[in-house]
């Protein structure tokens, strides 16, 4: 027999009170279906497109799925992940993660020790190794055939790579200064409990820099329930007002809050983020430089 999807509450108000209205679902609803019959649908290899319904908390406005998978399901998920670049070229993706670091040098002296979850094959932390001083390098990242190229990265620095997604118990006590989560937040079961027992781990002037996409924003607006965001993978997406409410629950002030520029193939844009496979397009060989999808929180720790 399949093992049934949890229940849970609003994962930033934690309160069986507060209020949900249901904002966006498929067709079928994906708790509708069973795990097993869920399966296929979660790396996107079928043309039909399947997610959990996401509802709207009305206490602190963030969208998410009140039925979503157990941890043993999920690892058994992740197991099978397959590549969600969508043939996205590295240059590309390199040019989207230099714009989130150049938002960070605003706020961080980048010194001291680095702490990354998920940072693949190391994008976002080269301009940490080229432009930072930092004493230690501390990379979570579970996918154990980008360890290599990761390495490649930091091979010159002090470093340790773990293959997990966040192991706290690994990390000395007050002495991380920057803490980076790209497309992190939206995956984890308990944003806030993350964040609280973050607290203990970080120096007092520590910064953490969270990106995201942007449930509020002009593609998900444009796309509707199309939008590549709305998937299995995410048990929750934020918008501007929801991070600022999951900082302030979790003890952090936040410094800044933002849209980013990202880099988007155009054939990437109509057949992945959009999902309009269907229609037909020109055959355009052209990268846009776009504020559509994203956003970039960054908050340090309250005292």
């Amino acid at each position: 027999m399949s093992v049934p999807l949890e229940k849970r509450f609003c994962p930033i108000c934690a309160d069986p009170s507060a209020r949900c209205k249901l904002a966006v679902r498929s067709e079928p609803p994906g708790e509708s279906l069973s795990f097993d019959e869920l399966k296929p649908y979660w790396n996107r290899t079928l043309k039909k497109r399947i997610f959990l319904s996401y509802w709207r908390c009305e206490r602190c406005q963030l969208l998410y799925c009140p039925a979503y998978f157990s941890p043993a399901q999920l690892d058994e998920l992740y197991a099978g992940m397959m590549d969600n670049t969508g043939g996205v070229s590295v240059d590309i993706l390199r040019k989207t993660q230099k714009g989130y670091f150049d938002v960070l040098k605003e706020f961080s002296p980048l010194r001291g020790d680095y702490l990354e979850v998920g940072p693949d094959i190391g994008l976002f932390v080269e301009n940490c190794v080229r432009e930072g001083h930092f004493e230690n390098y501390w990379l979570f990242e579970p996918n154990t055939s980008v360890q290599g190229a990761l390495r490649q990265v930091v091979k010159h620095e002090k470093f340790q790579i773990v293959a997990s997604l966040l192991n706290l118990d690994l990390l000395p006590d007050g002495q991380i200064s920057l803490v980076v989560m790209i497309h992190v937040f939206d995956h984890m079961l308990d944003p806030v409990g993350t964040l609280k027992s973050l607290k203990k781990k970080l120096a007092p002037s520590a910064v953490l820099v969270f990106v995201s996409p942007d449930e509020s924003s002009l593609l998900a607006r444009i796309s509707g329930r199309r939008w590549g965001m709305y998937s299995l993978e995410h048990p929750q997406i934020f918008s501007p007002a929801s991070i600022r409410e999951l900082m302030k629950t979790a003890g952090y002030k936040i410094l800044t809050v933002q849209k980013t520029y990202n880099h988007f193939p155009f054939s990437y844009l109509v057949q992945r983020m959009m999902n309009f496979d269907s229609i037909r397009y020109p055959a355009i060989d052209v990268t846009l430089r776009l504020k559509l999808g994203n956003i970039i929180a960054v908050a340090s720790p309250l005292n």
